[in-house]
């Protein structure tokens, strides 16, 4: 309902769009209406707007529409309105559209991770800007692009380099480095299957799992493209456990192999068993379960920082008197440890996941469990030791917050370098004395703070070597491979470093392969800022130099065709190419290998050369694998 109001006069002139505007601003009441016509009321807002040099900027200009205001005229002389102002009362042209100008520099929206301010005046810390260019640098890779397909160059494997396996078969790669892994899968029988069978069906997954280990091992290329093994061990094996799975299969075919008399030997798989101690003596043990992998959850909500601290922690819990253990029964030849994440906590800046070079496992091991348990509560009570004498020694150092010690000294100096004593010679004795009572008071504080260092060194010395006994000392385990993760999607953001039989550590990332250092291995940050990083971890059974550096002698049927391919491929190559390559001949098989008579060669699936050709009849062997 629309009401309209009329005026029969117009009160003192006034014009009629004044009166309008009044009377509606007063709802229609007349009498509110006529009074403020009285005091010069014209039904405009009255607003005292700022000069132009103090408006924001980014209040548009005069000039900025096409038409200006009208201005008013009636009543009493009011103060100007701003031009820039908008009259939706009056009768005006007005265009309302998108600007055409520029946005004014001060009120621009900038990324967030650009600094603002001046050059010299520091924006962040220096500890955020170093995690801003970590971040930066893995936002950098992800945004590069990644094709699917790479370049093969003419590349030699040069005097015996790390090979590399293309297309991220990364837990594979890493197995292979593992000395025992190998040397079993060397000892494999090769066996029978169906003829005509396809190169990737599961029943050729040992074949080809061998197959692969001696071209890793033999073969001059510098990377090994496969596109039809890894699928065969995938369909074989369970995806979510590929280093479990694997050795359980590479297992399962060596036990097959043994005489029924010998007594199976601890390959990958472990039984564990929880046992409980009451007044430091065996009380209760539980029933042995199987492993293979050792699953350590939640790292980085974990105080402990390490490997060893983690597993001291996760498999032994302390109540009162009692205690409970999670301890192997039989140490394997090579164990995996897989660090799970929460992703969801708070990323450690501190630094990266610690994990030895080399350990022994004799302290999680049944055997061992008595001796490894008083060693705990000796450690224990080293460690409270400790902690009683760096609390003496912080109320030493420390009073309100402050170094007493450098208190001391500064007052001392102040005394001798300050104060005056105005040719005083009372005041000249005080400042002596005092300066010879602080000198005294310093000396015993420092005396009884370097004495408390000193008894905290060696209490900390005992606790490090703690397990340091020959009792403990049986089965050493070496780090053989290491798989990181950023904690970002693509390829490049997964790799792995492998140490060889050299002892040369190497990293791989996608199709690229490059030599690192040994502290570059135990220093890499990356995924720290994702709360990413390693997450497995393959150790194995510590052997001397002169048995990690023995050829292996693998299936003829394999080793020559790779020996023929590496000719023919070198063939092709510049002297200059091929003479990088570090050739070998293949050991002689041991007498009692393989009673088998010798096969046709298996052909090296890559298009740079010809390939040999594969019989349909792949042969008889003792035993079949379903």
């Amino acid at each position: 309902m629309t009401v309209t109001y009329r005026c029969s006069a117009r009160p003192l002139g006034c014009d009629a769009d004044v009166a309008r505007r009044v009377l509606e601003k007063h709802n229609g009441d007349i009498d509110k209406a006529g009074a403020a016509i009285l005091d010069g009321d014209t039904g405009e807002p009255i607003q005292s707007w700022p000069a132009p040099s103090q408006q924001r900027t980014n209040t548009p200009d005069r000039g900025y529409y096409d038409a200006d205001p009208p201005s008013i005229t009636v009543g009493p002389q009011l103060p100007a309105a701003s031009k820039s102002a908008v009259d939706l009362t009056g009768q005006t042209d007005l265009n309302f559209r998108p600007t055409d100008r520029a946005p004014h520099p001060d009120w621009q929206v900038v990324p967030s991770n650009v600094a603002v301010g001046r050059a010299t005046t520091p924006t962040i810390s220096q500890e955020e800007q170093s995690l801003n260019d970590a971040i930066q640098r893995s936002l950098d890779d992800i945004n590069t692009v990644e094709k699917d397909d790479f370049i093969l160059k003419e590349t030699v494997r040069e005097g015996g380099r790390y090979q590399n396996l293309a297309c991220a078969a990364l837990v594979v790669q890493a197995l292979y480095y593992v000395p025992q892994v190998r040397k079993a899968v060397s000892k494999l029988l090769l066996p029978d299957i169906p003829e005509n069978c396809p190169i990737d069906h599961p029943a050729r997954g040992v074949w080809n799992l061998i197959e692969l280990f001696t071209n890793m091992d033999l073969a001059q290329l510098a990377t090994l493209v496969d596109v039809e093994v890894l699928p065969s061990l995938e369909k074989s094996i369970e995806k979510t456990a590929l280093v479990s799975s694997l050795g359980c299969t590479i297992e399962k075919h060596l036990f097959a192999q043994q005489d029924d008399r010998a007594e199976p030997a601890t390959f990958h798989t472990f039984q564990y068993v929880r046992v409980e101690l009451n007044n430091r003596l065996p009380r209760k043990v539980g029933r042995p379960q199987t492993s293979g992998v050792v699953d350590i959850p939640d790292i980085g909500n974990r105080p402990e920082l390490d490997l060893l601290s983690c597993l001291a922690s996760m498999l032994s819990r302390y109540d009162e008197n009692k205690s409970s253990h999670d301890v192997i029964v039989e140490p394997p030849e090579f164990i995996a440890f897989n660090l799970n994440r929460d992703h969801t906590a708070k990323a450690d800046k501190e630094g990266a996941f610690g994990f030895p070079d080399s350990f022994y496992l004799d302290r999680f091991l049944f055997r061992s469990i008595e001796l490894t348990n008083s060693k705990v509560i000796r450690g224990n009570d080293l460690s409270m030791e400790i902690s009683e004498l760096a609390n003496r020694r912080t109320i030493l150092s420390r009073l309100n917050q402050r170094d007493t010690v450098q208190d001391l000294k500064n007052t001392i100096y102040y005394y001798e370098n300050i104060a005056q004593a105005k040719d005083d010679p009372v005041r000249q004795r005080v400042i002596s004395d005092t300066i010879v009572n602080l000198k005294d008071v310093l000396f015993m504080l420092e005396s009884k703070i370097d004495g408390l260092d000193k008894e905290i060194k060696r209490l900390q010395s005992k606790v490090d070597r703690l397990f340091e006994c020959p009792e403990l000392k049986n089965f050493k385990y070496d780090l053989r491979a290491v798989l990181m993760h950023t904690g970002l999607p693509g390829r490049k953001n997964l790799y792995s470093y492998v140490k060889d039989a050299e002892g040369v550590w190497w990293k791989t990332c996608d199709h690229e392969v490059s030599q690192v250092s040994e502290d570059a291995v135990h220093s890499d940050t990356a995924g720290i800022h994702l709360s990413a990083g390693p997450f497995l971890l393959l150790y194995s059974k510590h052997l001397p130099e002169d048995e990690l550096r023995r050829p292996i002698a693998w299936p003829p049927v394999f080793a020559n065709a790779v020996e023929e391919n590496n000719r023919r491929f070198l063939s092709m190559l510049s002297p200059e190419t091929a003479a990088k390559a570090k050739l070998r001949s293949p050991p002689p098989p041991p007498i009692n290998l393989s009673p088998l008579p010798p096969r046709a060669a298996t052909p090296l699936r890559s298009a740079q050369y010809p390939q040999p050709i594969r019989p349909n009849q792949m042969g008889i062997h003792p035993f079949k694998i379903s």
